[in-house]
Order: C-alpha cells, then sequence, then structure tokens
C-alpha cells in the first residue's frame, strides 16, 4: 500500500529501518524524516495486524525508479512482504528500476541470499563497481552493486542515472 502521507506512520517506519540496516546504510532520525517530505521520495507499506510489518522506500526520479531501503520486521520476515512492496512498485514502474545492493561474498551468505531474492523478481546484478554515498556527512562510501530490472545495463549507460541518484538522493554533483 503507498502511503499518501508517511509522515503520519514515520516511528514505525523507523523502528523497522533501525532493525534492518547497519547504522552506516541509514541515515539519522532526522535525516531520514526530511527524506519524507521530498517530493520524489514514496513509503510503500505492508501492515500485520494494523502494524507497519515491512516497508519499500524508494525515489521516482525523472529518468528512473531507484529503490533505496526494503525492510520487513523480524517478526514478520518469510511472509512474502518484501516480495509484494516490490512488485506493486515494479507494475507501476514506467522507467528504468534500479537498486543498490551489497557485492555478494562467500563470506556472508546472507548476500547471495538478498541477490537471489532480486533474481526471481526479475532484477539483474550487474558487474560493475558501484559507490553509495554517505547517508551521512560523518560516514564514507560504502562499495556496492548495483541491480537493474528486466536485464543488464553498461555502466556507460548506468552513468546517466548514477548520476542522477546522486544529485537527488544523496546531495552529491
Amino acid at each position: 500500500m503507498l502511503l499518501n502521507t508517511p509522515q503520519s506512520r514515520f516511528e514505525e517506519i523507523y523502528r523497522v529501518y533501525e532493525e534492518a540496516f547497519p547504522e552506516v546504510e541509514r541515515r539519522t532520525r532526522e535525516g531520514q524524516k526530511k527524506v519524507f517530505q521530498n517530493p520524489d521520495y514514496r513509503i510503500r507499506i505492508a501492515e500485520e495486524e494494523g502494524e507497519v510489518a515491512a516497508f519499500l522506500g524508494y525515489w521516482n526520479l525523472p529518468g528512473c525508479v531507484f529503490l533505496e531501503h526494503l525492510a520487513t520486521a523480524e517478526k514478520s520476515r518469510g511472509k512474502g512482504y518484501g516480495k509484494l512492496l516490490v512488485e506493486e512498485v515494479l507494475a507501476e514502474a514506467e522507467k528504468p528500476v534500479f537498486l543498490e545492493i551489497e557485492p555478494v561474498t562467500e563470506d556472508d551468505p546472507m548476500t547471495a541470499r538478498r541477490a537471489r531474492f532480486y533474481e526471481r523478481l526479475g532484477f539483474y546484478l550487474n558487474s560493475f563497481d558501484y559507490l553509495q554515498m554517505p547517508l551521512k556527512p560523518e560516514d564514507e562510501p560504502i562499495k556496492l552493486m548495483i541491480m537493474s530490472y528486466g536485464g543488464p545495463v553498461a555502466e556507460k549507460e548506468f552513468d546517466v542515472y548514477k548520476k542522477e541518484i546522486y544529485r537527488l538522493v544523496y546531495g552529491v554533483n
């Protein structure tokens, strides 16, 4: 379900956000409140017993859709909420869809599990390097990978979208 006024559910969503993402992969409470007010930012939620069970925070940018954070509350994991939320966005998207993912490593089996989850939804793990810009001023960029919906994208082709993501999502020119 797309929230027209995500600010009204901010605290519930932020609790799931804190539970699901390490500090380096999330904004501060105030930083995320500011993002919730951006007209390009969207929040979809899945509810369980009237509470936020999962959310997808994404950006409807001029050239692409950028899925930024997908998280499910620990007690609600494995019930298909994440798949449902991503499929809702994909059904409406009329432009390229991208997301960032940690590099798949043998040291962390969850990285391969996450990649397979998105691959089952039609995303492709591209082979070029990508840096996620910091979500807080004190953080450093993080090496991640880009997944694209519907098929691979060449690094040169992605550069146009990367510039847009960097500028509008991370505030970096």
